[in-house]
């Protein structure tokens, strides 16, 4: 389970822009993570959970937004978003694909009082 060490990580990022901005009292945060990123949002909900747990950032809330996943077949050239259970250009049936977009996990924001 990767999504913990993602977490941490997380942690990390919020903590350090929180000191750096001069905030207190994070109320939120926000991500995005891309369906062709290999991040299962529920895991990493539970991992925050895990990490923040004994730190000042117990119970602020991870709001987790979903991004489509866009391919390119390597077969035909269709550019498509990605069925991620069914890997497979629509266009051509072929299976060669690459990510174009939807494999990052990016903050989104951090509200704070």
């Amino acid at each position: 389970m990767h999504e913990l060490g993602l977490a941490d990580a997380l942690l990390k990022m919020v903590d350090k822009l929180v000191k750096d901005e001069g905030a207190e009292n994070v109320i939120a945060v926000t991500i995005s993570i891309g369906d062709l990123s290999g991040v299962v949002p529920h895991f990493m909900a539970d991992a925050w959970e895990a990490v923040t747990d004994g730190t000042s950032y117990r119970g602020v809330p991870l709001h987790i937004e979903t991004v489509p996943g866009v391919a390119q077949c390597l077969d035909c050239g269709e550019q498509f978003q990605v069925d991620t259970k069914h890997m497979k250009c629509p266009r051509c049936g072929g299976g060669k694909l690459t990510p174009v977009s939807g494999r990052d996990m990016t903050i989104e924001e951090i509200d704070v009082e």
